[in-house]
């Protein structure tokens, strides 16, 4: 069955960005995920990924009005990435993986420095207030309430986190504090039911499929904490005695849990699950 469209035009158009530079950006962001298939050759999808992002750097002002152009055109890519559905057979989504090349396509940029919230940055390399953009993205995790409203929820939450996840796998990001926060919330927590249970376990299993080896070089180097990102990265309840941030110990327990609730999983959580628990052994060997 092929992949559900999505009208990224619309979505550009819906953006808070300028109406000249939705104009200019949107027929090649629809060219990249749009118009991307799994028989679209590399080297093709390289050079419309690149055209995306040379174009967002070309929009992209070099003074004070950079805060009002890089915050929704992140609001954008990740709203983009919120309608590209995880595949029930655990295959990649090539849209998914078009988006994650162009946020990487603009890291390798030299792009200069610009003035957000009172520190310089560098313009592509730092990728300013995309942390910020997204932080504000997991206040909408789902209330598993069994609602229709829920349920668009949830999908668009793995959605998400997959995107979150290759971006810190690719090295286009490093916020390993969201995939800690997200584990903590589905293996560190009880859960109210099997709708909860299994979004989490696909959730979880998509940060250590695409992101487990920054994951655990975190674990092995155990970093020392300051009080607020011990306060921050705190373990979850059933994690008793357990230390802040990533630890030997909550990776065993992750390990556990992930063993544990998958038993009674659907089958598509169960097999997205067994292959995280893959991962995590051959990054173990």
């Amino acid at each position: 069955m092929p992949p559900s469209p999505i009208d990224v035009s619309s979505l550009v158009t819906e953006s808070k960005l300028s109406p000249d530079i939705q104009a200019r950006l949107s027929p090649l962001l629809d060219a990249a995920i749009t118009n991307n298939s799994a028989d679209t050759t590399s080297s093709s999808t390289d050079v419309i990924e690149a055209a995306a992002a040379a174009a967002i750097d070309e929009a992209c002002p070099r003074n004070e009005d950079a805060e009002s152009f890089l915050w929704p055109l992140w609001t954008l890519l990740i709203d983009i990435s919120k309608r590209i559905p995880l595949n029930d057979d655990g295959g990649d989504d090539e849209r998914i993986n078009s988006l994650v090349g162009i946020v990487a396509s603009l890291k390798a940029k030299q792009g200069g420095t610009v003035d957000i919230w009172g520190s310089s940055h560098d313009l592509w390399s730092d990728l300013p207030l995309f942390g910020a953009v997204m932080r504000e993205e997991w206040n909408g995790s789902p209330d598993f309430d069994s609602s229709p409203e829920d349920a668009a929820k949830i999908a668009q939450w793995l959605s998400l986190n997959s995107f979150a996840a290759r971006l810190l796998g690719a090295s286009a990001q490093s916020w390993t504090n969201f995939a800690l926060w997200e584990l903590r919330d589905g293996l560190e927590e009880p859960l109210p039911n099997g709708h909860a249970r299994d979004t989490r376990l696909l959730t979880a299993s998509e940060w250590i499929i695409h992101a487990g080896r920054v994951l655990y070089d975190e674990v092995r180097n155990n970093v020392q904490l300051n009080e607020q990102e011990a306060r921050a990265l705190r373990p979850g309840s059933l994690l008793e005695g357990g230390s802040s941030g990533f630890n030997e110990q909550r990776w065993t327990f992750w390990k556990k849990r992930l063993q544990e609730l998958s038993a009674g999983a659907s089958d598509t959580a169960k097999a997205r699950t067994q292959k995280a628990l893959e991962v995590m052994d051959s990054l173990e060997a």
